[in-house]
């Protein structure tokens, strides 16, 4: 069987656990992975297929805006810049707590994230916001059978799936193990992603005598 859709997903948790009294917990097994592919202590999942570029508005008069949908971590913020034709700067990014707040309205330099977007100031103008940013990938459903985690890295959702079902079942020893195949698959995934992204490093050579 391929594991490939979230019905061959369970079907396959449930194989692998070898219990048949999970299948009613099954939605929430691949829930509590699909969390923990996020929100991990060790290494969160950041594969290239979460590099996604959301663009929306300023609106005059705020220096807020609404976070993407299914925002995980920030790139980076391109916004317009009306002094020239059709060019963008970068904002610059602030903790909360150092962020410079004008009340004035003007151009957006500085930018925070609480639980939204938050510039330095109120725009004075409507501009064009490109937000490079890693997000989450849709949930498995059985409306959306599949994603991009699923198809190119299966064992992340099937270690994380056993991981969550023998936590369940009160069985931690099999649940450490399922625990540490999860978070090696994820650094396998985020290590095959860091590696495509920015190719091998050039062979460095040095001319000289070896002493």
């Amino acid at each position: 069987m391929a594991l490939d859709t979230y019905a061959n997903l369970k079907e396959a948790v449930q194989d692998w656990s070898h219990r048949t009294d999970v299948k009613s917990r099954m939605d929430d097994f691949i829930l509590i992975a699909e969390q923990e592919m996020y929100n991990n202590s060790f290494e969160a999942l950041e594969v290239r297929s979460q590099e996604v570029k959301t663009s929306t508005d300023t609106v005059v008069g705020s220096k807020y805006i609404a976070l993407p949908d299914g925002y995980e971590s920030m790139r980076s913020i391109l916004i317009d810049d009306k002094s020239t034709d059709a060019n963008q700067y970068e904002l610059t990014y602030k903790t909360p707590e150092l962020l410079r707040r004008h009340s004035t309205n003007g151009r957006p330099c500085e930018f925070t994230i609480t639980n939204q977007i938050e510039f330095d100031r109120p725009a004075d103008a409507i501009y064009n916001i490109d937000i490079q940013h890693l997000a989450k990938v849709p949930a498995l459903t059985a409306l959306n059978p599949t994603n991009d985690i699923l198809t190119n890295y299966p064992s992340i959702y099937l270690s994380g799936c056993l991981w969550a079902l023998y936590s369940w079942a009160k069985d931690p020893q099999s649940a450490e193990i399922s625990y540490q195949k999860f978070i090696s698959a994820i650094r396998g995934a985020n290590d095959a992603a860091r590696s495509g992204k920015y190719g091998p490093a050039p062979v460095m050579r040095s001319e000289g005598w070896v002493v």
